[in-house]
């Protein structure tokens, strides 16, 4: 009887029959993606032997969505972290990334396939095999709202590398399906003036500082906080509206720039060091409680499983980390997600009892120690009132370090926001919110930054009650 030799797929075919079932590990964007319609997106999957397989996007958000696409198939980690700061630092694309969540990137690259294909622009063809390094675009992908095109029309910049022909084609393309009047064209040398040109037009129609403007603003605020459960029962999109006003009374009126520029000067002293692309460090992993072997696999395990989290898979996360409980005992990221899963399916003041015994068992355990914090102001938001204790800072609980992961860092901010937001010191949970945004954008979930948002909600809307009361016969 003849055996059959194993014929190792090619990387195409991986790719396009296996790439999915890897967990999702690190994914980038360049910063400015949202002022400059323009991202450069990566991806990446983790095979079981630690190697990485990723897939770069270049993505026009403006008008022709996917331009060009390319994957590396099982490269080494440190070989992959080279590719992203070549990325970072070398040529044309020399970009500033930020870790942003999977979700964010998909919502992006996937919106914007389908925006340029409304006007008769399909993805690179590139795209065609690349998308296999994605999930599938489905319900199992939350939507994130994200505007495409400029002012709802498509606005084609055309860069000083493109050939004459293409610049053409695409015009010619677009004056024959909408019309010239229903987009807009700039050549690349030409943006800084449009968008400077654009941004001045707007803010004249936005005089904040004219008395019927700001009435109006605040008078259409206060009537939205009236709605506040109607608008979650039923149209919780316009949660915006509500915390894009108060984001403008409150910079607007409320602070002055010296204060801003005072409180943003304490977030940076409180997020002096650096984050690394990693979601788990090894602190985060095993502690001081657990001897560090199987790294890899607990990691991607531990990965995986926050993943479920991030999706609200209370049932099956809860009984996986059961699983991997009393395979792993010992090591403590395995506890703090069986709480985080405790957490989405009870609420986190239910997690005090157990916290406290996990403590017992894990005494100094940044995660939980940090959950256990949030879970104690949340019980008493009494004792909330009280800013945290410097001993529990990040640069303090561990002196030793520089760089802290991913998770290390949400929790961190988690925790600041609940110990600054029912206090007096609303305007430091705005700054944090402002700093992450500018310096490290992705990195805070949608969720968390909603909740720094509402966490002023309550002040703003003082505020603009004592104002109205006070001026209401002046204007």
């Amino acid at each position: 009887m003849n055996k059959q030799k194993y014929k190792p797929l090619s990387p195409e075919n991986y790719i396009r029959t296996r790439a999915r079932t890897l967990h999702i590990g690190n994914c980038y964007i360049n910063h400015d993606w949202r002022e400059t319609g323009f991202a450069m997106i990566i991806v990446s999957r983790y095979h079981i032997n630690g190697n990485i397989t990723h897939a770069s996007f270049m993505v026009d958000l403006y008008c022709l969505g996917v331009k060009e696409a390319f994957w590396c198939f099982n490269q080494d980690p440190l070989d992959f972290d080279r590719f992203v700061e070549k990325v970072r630092s070398e040529g044309e694309y020399s970009l500033r990334f930020a870790i942003a969540e999977y979700r964010l990137v998909h919502n992006i690259i996937y919106g914007a396939v389908e925006f340029a294909g409304e006007y008769g622009f399909p993805p690179h063809k590139s795209f065609e095999l690349a998308k296999h390094i994605l999930e599938e675009d489905d319900e199992h992908v939350k939507l994130i709202e994200i505007e495409f095109g400029y002012k709802g029309k498509p606005l084609y910049i055309s860069g000083p590398d493109k050939p004459a022909p293409e610049q053409n084609r695409v015009l010619a393309h677009l004056d024959r399906t909408i019309g010239r009047d229903n987009f807009y064209f700039i050549a690349a040398s030409e943006a800084n003036d449009f968008f400077d040109t654009e941004f001045e037009e707007e803010s004249k129609k936005f005089d904040y500082h004219n008395p019927e403007v700001q009435k109006k603003l605040i008078e259409e605020f206060l009537v939205l906080t009236l709605k506040v459960p109607k608008i979650l029962q039923k149209k919780p999109e316009q949660m915006w509206d509500l915390l894009d006003a108060a984001d403008i009374i409150f910079h607007e009126y409320m602070i002055t720039e010296e204060e801003r520029s005072r409180a943003l000067k304490s977030v940076e002293l409180l997020f002096d060091f650096r984050i690394t692309t990693e979601i788990f460090s090894d602190d985060a992993l095993f502690g001081g409680f657990a001897p560090r072997d199987n790294k890899n696999k607990v990691r991607l395990e531990a990965e995986r499983l926050l993943k479920m989290s991030h999706n609200e898979q209370y049932t099956e996360g809860i009984r996986e980390t059961e699983r991997m409980i009393r395979q792993y005992p010992e090591v403590p990221v395995f506890h703090y997600l069986y709480m985080r899963f405790v957490e989405i399916k009870s609420g986190t003041r239910a997690l005090l009892p157990e916290l406290e015994e996990y403590l017992s068992r894990f005494p100094g355990y940044l995660p939980l120690l940090y959950l256990y914090e949030t879970a104690k102001r949340l019980s008493d938001l009494q004792s909330s009132a009280h800013t945290l204790p410097e001993n529990l800072h990040l640069k303090n609980f561990f002196p030793g370090r520089t760089a802290f992961s991913r998770e290390e860092v949400l929790l961190y901010i988690h925790l600041l926001i609940m110990s600054y937001g029912f206090s007096d010191q609303g305007l430091m949970v705005e700054m944090i919110d402002v700093y992450m945004q500018a310096h490290h954008p992705g990195i805070m979930p949608d969720d968390q930054i909603i909740m720094a948002k509402i966490a002023k909600l309550p002040k703003v809307t003082e505020w603009c009650e004592v104002w109205l009361e006070e001026n209401q016969s002046t204007i």
